[in-house]
């Protein structure tokens, strides 16, 4: 479905755009998910790239990026062969749309199976738990490498209206894109997003509605 007037997305505008985009420094996740509803580990990995993430989420944005390069330093500590088993991860992070949704399509973690949660701590960080082993990291990205100026952009667009509230969402928007392309793809995952092993005991999801997810209990079936 498209709406009347609207052009569709095209990711590749995004690439044209960042005239110094480094396509080698943009993670690429390589998953393991089962079969069926109720089935068995597929023989087959999925190849998840940012495009995909920017489907799921809605739209490139800095946390997004954010977000998938600090997985894929957490992904490279609890699965060092490079497959990511999306049927055995819990993700814990901040409230953050995009931060929270980069853990949901990456993970597999979900609030209503109760192994995804959100915390009030600020900044750009995840804790990812192995289930089958407890094994769990904490990534945090470094301190500074974000610049203030643009966090505290977004906090003053809640006391502007009409036309200066217009103004500053586009200069929101050009200042992140800005920084994304001139700083943030010219950089490596592991640069600026560090990891450490962490002893973790994960905490029951407060969310009254939770149910069993049925497609991996079937997953070690042979």
């Amino acid at each position: 479905m498209q709406w009347k007037g609207i052009p569709l997305f095209h990711f590749e505008n995004l690439q044209r755009e960042a005239n110094h985009l480094k396509e080698e420094n943009i993670p690429v996740f390589h998953v393991l998910d089962t079969e069926s509803s109720h089935g068995r580990y597929s023989h087959k990995l999925k190849e998840i790239r940012f495009e995909d993430l920017v489907k799921f989420h809605g739209h490139a944005c800095d946390g997004l990026y954010r977000g998938s390069y600090a997985l894929s330093v957490a992904f490279d500590a609890l699965f060092p062969d490079g497959t990511v088993d999306r049927t055995d991860l819990r993700a814990v992070s901040r409230n953050s749309p995009c931060l929270g949704d980069a853990a949901t399509y990456l993970t597999g973690a979900r609030v209503r199976f109760g192994t995804q949660d959100v915390e009030k701590t600020p900044g750009v960080w995840y804790i990812i738990q192995r289930i089958s082993t407890g094994e769990a990291v904490k990534v945090t990205e470094e301190n500074g490498f974000f610049p203030p100026e643009i966090s505290n952009m977004e906090v003053s667009l809640a006391a502007l209206s009409g036309n200066l509230l217009s103004q500053g969402v586009d200069r929101l928007k050009a200042m992140q894109d800005e920084w994304i392309k001139s700083v943030l793809l010219n950089t490596k995952p592991h640069e600026h997003y560090q990891v450490k092993k962490i002893d973790y005991e994960w905490k029951e999801v407060q969310y009254n509605n939770k149910g069993v997810r049925t497609d991996i209990i079937f997953k070690d079936v042979i």
